[in-house]
């Protein structure tokens, strides 16, 4: 299976390295007017959250099951952004938005070759000098921390394993989920990811037709190094 469908039911309870609270801090600090589009929005945390926040929101993202939980989310939070099934290159809104956010390496699923294309099209549903925020898994992570690796998680109810391998642009990522029904008997469920490995020159690059920029390590807010893992650009159209 591809995409986030298996992963989808179980993503928030895996995503606890995520430092979503430090993301909203930035993004309520730098982020305009009051409606934005989320990119890859998965299971809906930052497009619910800047919703509470009275932001008009809509979220974007391919995966079906992953629009579901953001959906729950949502009502269990008392909001009421827009879901779309779209994929984030292909979207285009009705009309133009204050800000657009793509978080937790949604642009390492965009091949690098399109990155321009991509860039412009955001660029195009932005009112003039709105923002665009997002991050990627460097290319040091990719190459150096992600590839040729494995890595599990075992619960009482979930055990799954996350097996990479390097190829020429990226990396390709197996996961396998053993989930524990009512019975006490485990069933087996795999899905595979496509990323790709952007470098920072590469992605600045194809930035600088449609916006100024400014990038950071998204961990310590700091300057980005050679072996920053997480590197968030905050981008204003021109």
């Amino acid at each position: 299976m591809n995409g986030y469908g298996c992963l989808a039911a179980y993503y928030d309870r895996l995503m606890t390295d995520f430092d979503y609270e430090g993301y909203l801090g930035l993004l309520r600090k730098e982020l305009i007017g009051g409606e934005g589009i989320d990119l890859c929005c998965g299971s809906g945390r930052i497009t619910v959250a800047l919703a509470k926040s009275g932001k008009k929101m809509t979220g974007v993202d391919v995966s079906p099951e992953m629009l579901g939980e953001a959906a729950k989310n949502a009502r269990a939070a008392g909001v009421r952004p827009v879901f779309v099934l779209s994929d984030a290159a292909a979207f285009r809104p009705q009309h133009k938005v204050d800000f657009v956010t793509c978080v937790c390496d949604g642009v390492n699923y965009i091949p690098t070759k399109k990155l321009p294309a991509f860039f412009d099209g955001v660029a195009d549903m932005l009112k003039d000098g709105g923002k665009f925020v997002f991050d990627v898994s460097s290319e040091y992570k990719i190459k150096h921390i992600i590839s040729d690796n494995v890595f599990y998680e075992d619960h009482e109810d979930l055990t799954y394993l996350w097996s990479n391998s390097l190829f020429a642009g990226g990396v390709r990522m197996e996961l396998t989920f053993f989930v524990k029904d009512a019975d006490g008997k485990y069933t087996k469920m795999t899905e595979e990811h496509t990323q790709y490995a952007h470098g920072r020159e590469t992605v600045e690059s194809a930035l600088r037709k449609r916006f100024s920029f400014k990038a950071c390590d998204f961990e310590t807010m700091g300057r980005v190094g050679a072996r920053t893992a997480r590197i968030l650009w905050v981008c204003e159209k021109l």
